[in-house]
């Protein structure tokens, strides 16, 4: 029970501080126990960065494999409005969304390569399931046939525009230029014979 309460405060921590700024004191102060009490479960605080960057791995890819059965019978053109919102929405709005865009875009030099292989394991999860859905589309005629590299970078660099506007604009503005960038984005891969 204390671990994963020293998990929990310590993903807190790491996501509003960033490593070099979070000490052991501060993870003990979140839990509410003393410091030389965290060494009972980890023996550092890079220990406990490992643990946490693990299980946030481990989330992020179980919510993404969610993904697929929760929009099984969606539209094509909702199947990508329910990913961009959850993606937008989970990464701009939850401590571990917080955590994971974090330490990918500024990785702790020591880290750089544990924090690239989840990157790289939850990145060929959403191509995954981007795939099957740009598939469905370009079969359905809904979506123009485009190379599925294309389509994909288009996605990202949509997403990781919001993710930068995320640090300047309050919640609701975000949300209202999430719905603008979907709509262009759609407009954009939609089949011409779909327009209108």
């Amino acid at each position: 029970m204390t671990e994963q309460k020293i998990i929990d405060a310590a993903l807190e921590c790491f996501a509003n501080a960033g490593y070099q700024n979070t000490s052991l004191s501060d993870i003990a102060d979140k839990v509410g126990i003393k410091k030389p009490s965290l060494y009972n479960h980890f023996a550092s605080k890079e220990a406990i960065f490992l643990r946490v960057l693990k299980e946030v791995s481990q989330k992020e890819l179980a919510y993404l494999k969610g993904f697929t059965e929760y929009t099984e019978n969606r539209t094509v053109r909702e199947k990508f409005q329910e990913i961009f919102k959850l993606y937008v929405d989970h990464m701009s709005f939850s401590t571990e969304g917080a955590f994971f865009k974090r330490f990918t875009f500024f990785p702790p030099e020591e880290f750089a390569e544990q924090i690239k292989q989840v990157f790289v394991r939850t990145e060929e999860e959403v191509n995954t399931i981007l795939a099957d859905i740009f598939k469905e589309g370009i079969k359905r005629g809904e979506i123009r046939p485009l190379h599925l590299s294309e389509l994909t970078s288009a996605f990202y660099t949509i997403i990781d525009g919001l993710f930068l506007e995320e640090n300047f604009y309050d919640r609701d503005t975000l949300i209202k230029r999430q719905k603008a960038s979907f709509k262009i984005f759609w407009l954009g891969i939609q089949a011409s014979d779909q327009e209108g």
